[in-house]
């Protein structure tokens, strides 16, 4: 493995954990409703696979073998699965919440 694909796979680690986290943090902390914050998590999500895509569409172009292009895409599609799995349990806590102040 040659040192670019090294720094290569820890920036997508570093994204990725980085991502989730954040978005974690931000959907415990957040003040906003539900769909409003379902709506925005959604939303970043989108534009950070955007993002992605196109960091991963550059590396193509540069030359990065379809191997790592392979590897990037299940990546990718790994943190999606990731993030739906947290904004289901983030959606849950939330729900959790308000039946606890309803009582």
């Amino acid at each position: 493995m040659s040192q670019r694909s090294r720094a290569v796979r820890a920036s997508v680690w570093g994204f990725l954990v980085g991502a989730a986290s954040g978005l974690t943090f931000g959907l415990l902390l957040a003040p906003d409703e539900g769909r409003q914050l379902r709506r925005r998590a959604a939303y970043l999500l989108d534009r950070w696979a955007g993002d992605l895509a196109a960091v991963l569409d550059r590396l193509d172009r540069d030359g990065v073998s379809s191997d790592a292009r392979a590897r990037a895409d299940a990546l990718v599609a790994d943190a999606r699965q990731q993030a739906e799995s947290l904004l289901s349990e983030a959606d849950d806590l939330i729900n959790q919440a308000r039946s606890g102040r309803s009582r």
